[in-house]
């Protein structure tokens, strides 16, 4: 898709689509998480772009498949919907014109949308290649031979291969908040469930080291025994947004199977200067913009820490904050949702 030169004719020319976008979200909708909140996102973009949009998952407000059980996956625990209800499946393929499929290797009831209407896949997950390639066997025996494939990314993108090899990456996306500034409070912070990928113990590690000559918060799913480290548990968004703003500085100490980076874009969204481990998701996320240690190494992020002294945090976060805002700001990121919708 050329996407600069023909979205801003078509949305100019067509107003409000007359579609019916239906989006397919296989993880439990009143549960944090990054395709979660992009789903929603999604949702609240389109409808206020004039365009009828419902989700179809587990404890969505418009076609609810049943309750969700959290399983392991890449890592992480991921509550979805094994026996998702048939009824209500049906009825939501009745309704839609598009079917917009999130985490297709996710929905164990993918396979049975029994449907002709047209279908997008997004992958937002970086698998590792085993499951990659159980996934593209079972594939092989699904009905969908033609599929419009996109990825988050060039990490998740690995993925889309194993459905189709043409494929669109098409980023996640972030309101942007024009009312932010930075403002030096020397204090760190941290977003992420507590799991092995997402390394809060390095996090943990760094508030030992300072002691008591920083503020340390974390914004998790449970609570560590540590005096060192301010924890914030499962806040609303409401209440994470007025917790993250304005912190000081943002570690992103991730070391494996991330696709993207959302936490990092909230961060830097709410005044806070980006730190982050130098795994390809997060380079390819903040290009030149980012500053960056060595994955997993305590000593290189004490060191990039220190460094920063000499920096002058405003200009670096002013940039940080201009490349988010040009590359993953809703409204962009929306129109080439809209084309795809029209022209698939």
């Amino acid at each position: 898709f050329q996407w600069t030169s023909m979205i801003g004719t078509l949305y100019n020319q067509s107003g409000q689509l007359n579609i019916k976008v239906l989006l397919v979200c296989p993880y439990d909708l009143d549960h944090h998480g990054g395709v979660q909140n992009q789903v929603k996102l999604l949702k609240n973009g389109l409808v206020n772009k004039g365009i009828n949009t419902k989700i179809l998952g587990p404890s969505s407000y418009d076609y609810d498949i049943g309750n969700a059980v959290k399983i392991p996956f890449n890592g992480s625990q991921n509550p979805i919907t094994f026996f998702p209800s048939q009824k209500i499946i049906k009825e939501a393929i009745s309704w839609a014109d598009v079917i917009h499929v999130h985490e297709p290797f996710m929905p164990f009831f993918f396979w049975r949308l029994h449907t002709k209407k047209k279908i997008i896949v997004t992958h937002h997950a970086n698998i590792g290649n085993f499951i990659k390639a159980c996934l593209k066997f079972l594939y092989l025996f699904t009905r969908y031979k033609k599929l419009y494939s996109t990825a988050v990314s060039s990490e998740a993108l690995n993925n889309a291969t194993a459905l189709n090899k043409e494929i669109v990456i098409i980023p996640n996306m972030i309101e942007i908040n024009k009312d932010i500034r930075y403002e030096d409070n020397g204090n760190f912070l941290f977003i992420g469930r507590d799991e092995k990928r997402k390394n809060l113990k390095l996090f943990v590690q760094l508030a030992n080291f300072y002691e008591s000559k920083f503020k340390f918060i974390a914004v998790t799913n449970k609570k560590t025994v540590n005096k060192s480290v301010v924890y914030h548990i499962s806040p609303s968004e409401i209440d994470k947004k007025s917790i993250i703003s304005n912190v000081g500085i943002y570690i992103a100490p991730n070391n494996k199977s991330e696709s993207f980076g959302i936490t990092i874009l909230e961060a830097i969204n709410h005044g806070n200067v980006a730190i982050c481990s130098d795994i390809k998701a997060f380079k390819t996320l903040l290009n030149n913009s980012g500053i960056f240690f060595i994955n997993d190494n305590f000593e290189d992020l004490k060191e990039t820490i220190s460094n920063l002294k000499e920096e002058n945090l405003s200009e670096i976060w002013s940039k940080q904050y201009e490349y988010i805002s040009q590359n993953y700001s809703m409204d962009k990121v929306l129109q080439k949702w809209i084309y795809v919708y029209k022209n698939i």
